[in-house]
């Protein structure tokens, strides 16, 4: 498989190499399309010359072209997935003309229907538990350092934070390695999901689109997805394109940090081929709370990517080269200027895929593939009487993984609709030194085999349904603190899932999923016995760890109409050996007398249950009311004791008055106080945050856009109960008044 990926990009990059440049019509027609109601660019609406086979679909920033068109009248016909159709008459009256054009589409009288990509892989847009897409636009207003910060306080998603840089988001209170986290569909490769102290290897300026499903996706996406997964889709390996060149460029900056980031993505193509390049960088200084700096919370990030895309009438195919050099603090002990922790980490990786239709029963057959190498170091620095800085290496990774997906989807049969079948395979080696190791290293592959398909009941009832087999195995490596380290653990697991989708109206959808989900245990939580120096804890692991395996269900139900849209979900899950990280109380001092919290992890019966609601009310094309309500509740019922770091009950209002050219916004934000907490874990107060949010977009089609928020307006002390630094009773202040102005330019 990977040789044959291989042989693909070779011949793809000899085509472009050899590519002779075509003699360009001189009657073209050029434009961009929008969403008539937003003025959102519309990504993938077809454009047709009627009875000629003249052609395309818009790029990511909705704008096509065609060329080499005759002398005389055309007539053009432009689709997109829930819009009206609309026709165009264009008239060249000559052999040397170009046309520009704006065309905006109408959304159908049943609101525009997003379809997840990440949620099924027949591209159906049919739900059957709650999920969630986000628009470039929308990332822009949300601009932020992290994943984590930016979607925290989307319905149920809230973020971990260890300082801005390793923020993570955490869904329905399932944090760290239950949450998959996905680049273009396929794991990334970093090592954000073992730890807090540890980030996601992407600047969240590179992603075009942001997938969340929430919930558990172990059908699709194996282990790690048994909480729910965020798909990161960026444009680095070029799928819709038309011929010529274009690309955008974003910078942004904050008040709280002294924080600066810059990204620039530019393509060129011709009809059959595509060549994209980007760079961003990202630097800050401390972090301010109402209670001054924080030290250990400076940003320091690069990242560059160059892609190649083919497409032919039935083939398309992609590769894409990145590389990322990450350096950020970590907070240690505040009371100690003498002492500094930081991460470098970098990470070079080769992701590609391949998508090839057919008119036999497998009507299109897809390869994902995503190979990294990551370097990552955990560094203490201690200066001198002199000043001078000591630099120690307390812990080194080296990994290499890889992970490729190939998806066949079938034509309906019989009473089935499309479908698909599935083959996934997973591998890595990590190597650990350093000299405060907790762990051995690692060689773990696994393989899964997954079916998935829908059956349409009635025509307003569809039922969907799969199942996925799973294998892993992990052999430990030998490192200097595990000299004797050669165990093998080997396990099994079958997901399955089963949903039932319900339109009785155009407003009304319900949805229901009746899911068995799984998680293997990671090294971590089977091996780790030593401090953690990054996360600033010691850590105790446990060999005889089983498989997570839930069993439970999501439902939600969906109004909309033309000024409401209103949103319920609630999910209620079992587990068998939930493994939970647990603060024992006790504390482990080491040889230069420095104490370490002591942790475990450990497996018990669980039941997480919770839900979220959302209500929109549309007042006028231009003004928008919303409320968002969530809340999670976990319990060890074995101990009947709650499980540790469960977010509170959390309350968002937010208005928007938005005419067209310009947008202005207010937000208020009510989290709770959490007082059901696990032993040894201090509970946290509650408290009320102000935000603002305004920009102007210099024209109908946002080319020029410029966003300005203002988060914490009042500069409020609060402390979160989701906050790993400072784990003691009086904890952390999290950040206090930021000013965040952001440009995008689409050209």
């Amino acid at each position: 498989m990977l040789r044959s990926l291989f042989i693909s990009s070779t011949v793809l990059l000899l085509m472009i190499l050899d590519a002779r440049s075509e003699a360009l019509s001189q009657n073209v027609i050029e434009g961009i399309i929008l969403n008539e109601q937003t003025e959102d660019p519309l990504e993938a609406a077809s454009v047709q010359v009627t009875g000629s086979e003249f052609g395309t679909v818009t790029d990511t920033d909705g704008k096509f072209v065609l060329a080499d068109l005759p002398e005389g009248m055309h007539t053009l016909i432009i689709r997109h997935v829930g819009f009206q159709s609309i026709e165009k008459e264009i008239e060249f009256s000559t052999t040397d003309e170009r046309i520009t054009l704006e065309i905006k589409l109408s959304p159908t009288g049943v609101e525009y229907e997003d379809i997840i990509i990440t949620a099924s892989p027949t591209g159906s847009n049919i739900s059957y538990q709650p999920a969630r897409s986000f628009s470039p636009e929308e990332l822009q207003q949300q601009s932020a350092v992290s994943f984590g910060e930016m979607l925290d306080g989307e319905p149920g998603i809230s973020m971990r934070s260890f300082g801005p840089a390793p923020s993570r988001p955490i869904i329905r209170g399932f944090d760290g390695d239950r949450i998959l986290i996905l680049e273009n569909g396929e794991r990334m490769g970093d090592l954000s999901n073992t730890a807090h102290d540890h980030n996601i290897s992407l600047d969240p300026l590179a992603a075009d689109r942001i997938e969340v499903i929430r919930g558990p996706a172990s059908l699709l996406y194996g282990s790690s997805a048994l909480g729910g997964v965020i798909n990161l889709i960026t444009s680095d390996m070029p799928r819709n394109w038309s011929p010529g060149s274009g690309g955008n460029i974003s910078l942004d900056a904050s008040t709280m940090n002294d924080g600066v980031g810059g990204y620039g993505r530019y393509q060129y193509a011709q009809n059959t081929w595509a060549a994209t390049g980007r760079f961003s960088y990202r630097g800050a200084g401390d972090l301010r709370t109402p209670e001054g700096r924080l030290p250990g919370t400076f940003i320091d990030n690069m990242e560059a990517a160059g892609g190649f895309g083919y497409q032919s009438d039935r083939f398309n195919t992609g590769v894409a080269l990145s590389a990322i050099d990450h350096n950020f603090g970590l907070p240690e002990d505040p009371g100690d200027p003498d002492e500094e922790a930081e991460i470098r980490m970098n990470q070079q990786t080769l992701q590609g895929h391949a998508n090839l239709e057919s008119r036999g029963f497998f009507e299109n057959t897809e390869l994902r593939f995503h190979g990294s190498r990551l370097f990552q170091q955990e560094i203490e620095t201690e200066y001198n009487s002199g000043g001078m800085p000591d630099e120690d290496i307390e812990l080194e990774f080296l990994q290499f993984a890889i992970n490729s997906t190939l998806t066949l989807h079938h034509r309906p049969i019989g009473p089935l609709a499309e479908g698909a079948w599935g083959l996934n395979l997973q591998t890595r080696q990590l190597d650990v030194g350093g000299e405060e190791i907790f762990t051995p290293g690692a060689n773990d592959w696994s393989a899964a085999f997954f079916t998935f398909n829908e059956l349409p009941l009635t025509d307003i009832i569809s039922m969907q349904f799969g199942l996925r087999g799973e294998s892993r195995s992990l052999h430990t490596r030998l490192n200097d603190a595990f000299p004797v380290a050669n165990s093998r653990h080997t396990t099994h697991a079958l997901s399955g899932s089963m949903g039932l989708n319900i339109r009785p109206v155009n407003q009304l959808e319900l949805g229901a999923q009746l899911a068995r989900a799984h998680r293997f245990p990671i090294l971590e939580e089977l091996y780790a016995e030593g401090v953690h120096f990054g996360a600033g804890v010691y850590e105790s692991g446990d060999p005889g760890l089983d498989t997570e395996v839930g069993h439970g269900g999501d439902l939600f139900v969906l109004w909309k109409s033309s000024s409401m849209h209103a949103e319920l979900s609630g999910f209620y899950y079992h587990f068998d050996n939930f493994i939970a990280f647990e603060p024992t109380g006790n504390v482990y001092t080491d040889s230069r007398n420095r104490e370490w919290e002591i942790f475990e992890y450990r497996a018990g019966r669980s039941e997480v249950f919770g839900g979220e609601a959302q209500l929109s009310y549309v007042a006028s094309e231009a003004f928008q009311l919303d409320g968002i309500l969530d809340y999670v509740q976990g319990t060890n019922l074995d101990t009947r004791q709650p499980l540790p770091t469960m977010p509170p009950l959390r309350l968002r209002l937010q208005t928007r008055f938005d005419p067209g050219q310009w947008w202005l916004g207010g937000e208020i934000r009510h989290i709770t106080s959490q007082e059901r907490v696990a032993e040894h874990e201090f509970s946290t107060d509650g408290y009320t945050l102000l935000n603002l949010n305004a920009g102007i977009r210099f024209d109908a089609a946002g080319t020029h856009r410029i966003s300005l928020r203002v988060d914490n307006l009042t500069d409020t002390l609060y402390r979160d109960h989701l906050s790993r630094i400072d784990r003691s009773e009086f904890g952390s202040p999290m950040p206090g008044r930021n000013i965040n102005l952001a440009y995008r330019f689409i050209f």
